[in-house]
Formats: C-alpha cells, sequence, structure tokens
C-alpha cells in the first residue's frame, strides 16, 4: 500500500504499519509529529510524539508536557527545517516511496539557523503562509543591516532601540544578531531565551533597561504603560521585525516607528524553488495563501491539493 494523505484541517498519514498526525493530535492516529514549539502548532495529547529535544523543551516552557515516543519506525526521519531553534520537517519511506512534510520552514540561513535543503520525494506537503506573489522577501543581510544603521542612529540621539517580534523564534533571532551590543530583554521573553541559552545559542549580555541601547520585546501597541514609564526618562524608537512588513500598513499596527521584513518563513520564490526541486508528482498545500498557491501550482503543471 502507497501512503496515503488523509484529512483536511488535520493531516494525517496512512502507512502500512501506522498512522501519523502531523502537528495535530487524532484518536485514529497511533502518535504525532510536532515540528516545533510555535501555539499554532502545539495540541494536547495523551499519545506519544517524536519531536525534537529542543522542541519539547520549548513546549514545556508553553504548558505542554509531551511524551516522546521512544521506538520510532525505522522509516521515518527528522531534519532541520529552517524555521527556529529544534524546528524540523519529516521524511517516510515507504515501498519506494517517499513523503515529505516540510511544516513551517524557511530556505535562508540566518545566524545560527540553517536553511531547508529541498529534498526529491514523490509526495510533498507544503506550507504557504507566503504562498503568494507579492512576498518577495528582500535579502536577509541588507535588511539586518538596515536594522543596525536604525540603532546606530538611533544612539546617536542617545534614544533606546526596542525591537519587537513574536517572543519564541524570531525575537532570539534578532537578539543572536546583535549578542554584542548593550541590551535589555522584556521579562516575557526570558523563559525563552534561557532555553536557547541551555542548548549553545548565545542572546548576549543581559543589562538594566536604563543602561541598555536595545530592548527586545514582544510584539505589542506601543502605546501601553509598559513603554510609556520608559518614555518618560528616554527617547525610544521602536522596530517591528515580520515577514508581513512587506505591507506598508503592519508596522502601524504596533505604532512602530520602521519595519524590518526578516521571516523565519518561505517568501513565494522559495516555495516555488522547493516544489521544483522535490520533484514530487503530489503537491499537498496547507496554511495561508494555500488557495493562491495551489491555482498557481495547477498552471505550471503541478498535480496539487489544497489541504485547508
Amino acid at each position: 500500500m502507497l501512503m496515503n494523505v488523509l484529512g483536511k484541517k488535520k493531516i494525517i498519514i496512512e502507512t502500512n504499519d501506522f498512522k501519523i498526525c502531523l502537528d495535530n493530535n487524532d484518536k485514529s492516529c497511533d502518535f504525532s509529529f510536532l515540528s516545533h514549539a510555535h501555539s499554532d502548532h502545539l495540541f494536547k495529547s495523551k499519545k506519544p510524539v517524536i519531536s525534537s529535544d529542543a522542541t519539547i523543551e520549548l513546549a514545556k516552557i508553553r504548558g505542554y508536557n509531551f511524551e516522546r515516543l521512544n521506538n520510532v519506525p525505522e522509516n521515518i526521519s527528522l531534519i532541520d527545517n529552517g524555521h527556529m531553534l529544534g524546528s524540523k520537517a519529516l521524511i517516510i519511506n515507504e515501498d519506494k516511496e517517499s513523503l515529505v512534510f516540510t511544516s513551517d520552514f524557511s530556505t535562508r540561513n540566518r545566524g545560527f539557523i540553517n536553511g531547508f535543503k529541498p529534498i526529491k520525494c514523490n509526495k510533498l506537503i507544503i506550507e504557504s503562509t507566503f504562498g503568494n506573489p507579492f512576498f518577495l522577501f528582500p535579502d536577509y543581510s541588507s535588511e539586518m543591516k538596515r536594522a543596525k544603521d536604525f540603532v546606530e542612529d538611533n544612539l546617536k540621539k542617545d534614544y533606546l532601540t526596542v525591537f519587537m517580534g513574536y517572543p519564541l523564534g524570531k525575537i532570539q533571532e534578532i537578539q543572536h544578531y546583535f549578542n554584542d551590543s548593550n541590551s535589555s530583554v522584556h521579562e516575557k521573553i526570558l523563559p525563552y531565551n534561557n532555553a536557547y541559552e541551555n542548548f549553545g545559542i548565545n542572546l548576549g549580555t543581559k543589562k538594566n533597561i536604563e543602561d541598555a541601547n536595545i530592548l527586545f520585546s514582544p510584539l505589542m501597541r506601543t502605546n501601553n504603560n509598559f513603554f510609556n514609564k520608559i518614555k518618560q526618562v528616554r527617547g525610544v524608537k521602536f522596530g517591528v521585525f515580520s515577514g508581513w512588513n512587506l505591507n506598508p500598513s503592519y508596522k502601524n499596527r504596533f505604532l512602530a516607528d520602521e519595519g524590518f521584513t526578516i521571516s523565519d518563513h518561505a517568501d513565494f520564490k522559495d516555495l516555488l524553488k522547493v516544489v521544483h526541486k522535490s520533484k514530487a508528482s503530489e503537491i499537498f498545500v496547507h496554511h495561508g495563501s494555500s488557495k493562491e498557491f495551489v491555482e498557481f501550482l495547477k498552471m505550471e503543471g503541478f498535480n496539487a491539493t489544497n489541504l485547508d
């Protein structure tokens, strides 16, 4: 029997010997695969999971305690998918057929994160968060250089720079780039930072806010009480990091001064690259711009299915 991709919303793979849920839990599955610890991929489960050590640890911080699957089937393997610390793509081989589930991924090297390397397979299950031709990201190094210039310009005016991003994954990536700067961290980020440090990722020396040049913060509107207290004693400039910054209005949601287009997802061009290099005869697309991406793939002659 060839592997079957089952379900809408809940993605389930059926093989000769087992059923595995991908980033979800269902009573029909023998066990689950957990790709990473972002909240939209976590799930409650009494069944064991296949996952990385870092993902299990980060999920625990978020209140999810997973049992590890002790005897992982020999035809299952995990590889780095370039999304965040501990994130993995899943590969299943059976009956001379191979399936790859990317989960959230990026092909770009970013600091301590190595980008996902496309893999040849028969069936590819790929995310499409930015599966619209509008989303073409700028060069990573150039965009981070722009962020560095933003900090230096603020320092000349004795302003504190506040960099905001998703508190798990994105903000640690930015901290690592600025790890030689005098920086402080919002308390909600500290538990994740401690886990990163435990896995050997240097995020830089922590300072009190009054002694810092940069403050790393979760995403929030900049007119709240926390920031207003800082503004009473010091000038502040705000920058927000996200792939959504390609939309000029994104930074305005947070009343930020500047937006930097840094993403832990693949952009449209990189999504296409992974599809083409996979040589897959069947493409299954989920999340984000799945409808648009499937329509584009079909125009290019691919056998593509929308799982959303």
